[in-house]
């Protein structure tokens, strides 16, 4: 009986001599760049499709620190988002994989799909993974979607603030007394029209950060003045959810680089997250450390918390977990990229029946 193909595809010895059989000549040809790095960041292995991509040879890369190697790249980007997201993943590595979009402005426009994923093989040093993706048609619908989305936001917003502004008189006797049921109306009406002005403010944020026009008024400052105005402001909805708030931090604490008013806003949406998910009678507290030249703050509730398999969801847009109260699902998403764009990190833990700390890290002023 003569033997089947696929027997003999399964028979058939392989020889380290076989260009099929080896990884790196199978790698050299992949869709993929791939980039392997220490556990220092320095490159180990670069596949033909990347030096290809980059013009650079296999010499010039190993052994470099990947800082150092992105500033050897002769086709180097023009631009400054594919470096700026390469210094924050060395600052703060990531504990799983992670994966970003970044534009790169060459002779023409193209976006970068970046995969980071960290790995210890068995009997070697841990290190990370790196895949770069030509994601172009990708980033430009996404482009196309976020120029629509804040064109419409912007033409909403003055028609919105009028609304409010017309049912604000009313409800004040502008136009005499008014009977109760109208009253009730009007204010349901209010309600709603005040969701749709934070939904529009928040889409044009998201906006403005994709297309790179969040512009950060930097200055020094100590992040607990920003946590302690962030506490004024939600006084009323922890006495309305019958929730209190407690604050600890370290002293001194040293003081960073970064714009206020987005710090303020990061730091009250977890804050006001955590006040909705924290049952009545129980605490919130918002803890401000300082360690490794980062100031950490960390806002943990005593609510249910969230299943292992939606943490990697919650910063994602429009998410609605389950039992997630109401909300535009763009708050942490936010959050995440005003963090990013100050050069920090963001997280979240979470443990069934015990609550959730939500956190953010910021680099210290150097020499502080």
């Amino acid at each position: 009986m003569e033997p089947q193909a696929g027997s003999q595809a399964r028979n058939m010895p392989s020889t380290s001599t076989d260009p099929l059989s080896r990884p790196e000549n199978i790698l050299d040809y992949s869709l993929h760049g791939i980039l392997v790095t220490d556990s220092d960041w320095r490159i180990r292995y670069a596949n033909g499709t990347l030096l290809r991509a980059v013009g650079c040879s296999a010499e010039n890369l190993l052994g470099e620190h990947l800082l150092l190697a992105a500033n050897k790249i002769p086709r180097q980007d023009s631009g400054s988002e594919l470096l700026h997201y390469l210094v924050r993943l060395t600052a703060s590595p990531p504990e799983r994989t992670e994966s970003k979009i970044v534009p790169l402005k060459l002779p023409e426009k193209k976006f970068l799909h970046v995969h980071v994923t960290p790995f210890c093989p068995p009997g070697s040093s841990p290190g990370y993974l790196l895949t770069f993706t030509d994601a172009t048609l990708e980033g430009e619908v996404d482009e196309m979607k976020s120029d629509f989305i804040s064109v419409a936001s912007h033409e909403m917003r003055t028609p919105m603030t009028s609304i409010k502004g017309s049912i604000e008189l009313l409800l004040g006797g502008y136009a005499g007394d008014l009977p109760a049921e109208a009253t009730e109306l009007l204010g349901i009406c209010l309600t709603a029209v005040d969701r749709l002005i934070r939904l529009i403010n928040d889409l044009l944020d998201i906006s403005k950060i994709e297309s790179g026009k969040m512009e950060l008024h930097l200055a020094r400052l100590n992040v607990t003045d920003c946590v302690r105005k962030s506490m004024r402001s939600l006084r009323s909805l922890a006495e309305a959810n019958k929730v209190s708030i407690d604050a600890v931090q370290d002293e001194p604490v040293p003081e960073v680089m970064g714009d206020r008013d987005r710090l303020e806003q990061v730091i009250t949406n977890l804050l006001s997250n955590a006040l909705k998910y924290s049952p009545p009678e129980k605490t919130v507290r918002i803890r401000v450390t300082a360690v490794n030249n980062v100031v950490r703050v960390a806002v943990s509730d005593q609510g249910q918390g969230i299943p292992g398999d939606q943490l990697q969801r919650v910063f994602d847009r429009f998410q609605q977990l389950a039992g997630a109260k109401k909300g535009t699902g763009l708050g942490l998403t936010i959050a995440r990229a005003l963090v990013e764009q100050h050069h920090g990190r963001i997280g979240v833990e979470s443990e069934l029946g015990r609550g959730t700390s939500f956190y953010f890290e910021l680099p210290t002023i150097s020499g502080d």
